[in-house]
């Protein structure tokens, strides 16, 4: 046996920091629906609507959603945080390498 049994062993730490392994409600899948309501709620304000302006025009044309014109809102900003989330970054890396001498 060489070196009396003991044998040499590389060891690297790998580190990963993502929100992918955390559990969210963002991983929901959307219904078709909401998705439709979703994409016309956003093109809309992307032209500088206000989200009462949105709410009416979403009612007149038979979208489903509250009678409050809050709701947009809140659909507005649910929508930014979870693109929000979607788009962090994920930091990984190696580091900390080192051989340990074990017996074997």
């Amino acid at each position: 046996m060489v070196n009396g049994g003991w044998k040499p062993y590389l060891y690297i730490d790998f580190v990963l920091i993502t929100q992918q392994f955390n559990p969210t409600q963002y991983f929901n899948i959307l219904s078709y629906r909401r998705k439709k309501l979703h994409n016309e709620v956003m093109r809309l304000y992307n032209k500088g609507w206000g989200y009462t302006k949105i709410h009416t025009y979403l009612r007149k044309n038979g979208f489903e959603i509250g009678k409050s014109r809050q709701t947009v809102n809140t659909i507005i900003k649910k929508m930014k945080k979870r693109d929000e989330f979607y788009h962090q970054s994920i930091m990984d890396g190696y580091g900390n390498f080192r051989v340990e001498w074990r017996e074997g």
